[in-house]
């Protein structure tokens, strides 16, 4: 019997259909449970469909890291029309999005950020991606350093924040926040601390009331 031909929404409709199942399924039950097979199962298609779509798992779990980062840029990197004038609290709620998005979507944070990871020259869509979420940040550093708001390089600040946050979300995801302080109590005064290193003197960070 011959394989159904689809159009190309219906092909990209099915490989999104499967990405989520998948993503439903690790949250569920942890990457352990991932196969194309179940997968396609769970989702209610022919068991062998996954494979027509993605070459073998890992090729999935790109497409699934695809989709969180995608989750991940839109709670965290604010719109151009989000009312926010000044670069510096631009800044700031990007960066309160990311702690947020880390810490109420743990799985999908340790996906993204997991030390099991792809060669990313092998998947340039999740390559591009990853890079996008981060130039973003260096565009709103940069933004605020042309305001006058900060100062320095752009690029090494934004490493600078990049490291804070990941060392304090991949603490808080290992239960190793054990010294006094939660994530939700050592985050602001942390970042608020980080910003005011890089102000100018004549514009200090506001506190938020």
């Amino acid at each position: 019997m011959a394989r159904p031909v689809y159009s190309a929404d219906e092909t990209e409709n099915i490989k999104q259909t499967l990405i989520q199942g998948a993503l439903s399924l690790y949250l569920e039950e942890g990457p352990e449970s991932l196969s194309l097979r179940q997968i396609a199962k769970r989702v209610g298609l022919s068991h062998t469909v996954g494979y027509r779509y993605f070459e073998n798992k890992e090729a999935l779990l790109a497409e699934m890291r695809r989709a969180c980062i995608l989750e991940f840029k839109a709670a965290a990197i604010p719109a151009e029309d989000s009312g926010e004038s000044d670069p510096l609290e631009r800044l700031r709620t990007a960066l309160m999005g990311l702690l947020e998005f880390g810490s109420s979507q743990p799985a999908k944070y340790r996906l993204i950020f997991s030390d099991s990871q792809p060669d990313l020259a092998d998947y340039p869509s999740l390559m591009a991606q990853r890079w996008e979420v981060f130039a973003s940040c260096v565009d709103l550093v940069q933004a605020a350093i042309n305001a006058k708001r900060l100062h320095g390089d752009a690029l090494m600040f934004s490493h600078g924040l990049w490291s804070l946050l990941h060392g304090m979300l991949s603490l808080h995801a290992a239960n190793q926040l054990i010294h006094g302080l939660s994530l939700q109590q050592m985050a602001g005064p942390l970042i608020d601390t980080f910003l005011r290193a890089g102000c100018s003197a004549a514009h200090p960070v506001q506190q938020p009331a």
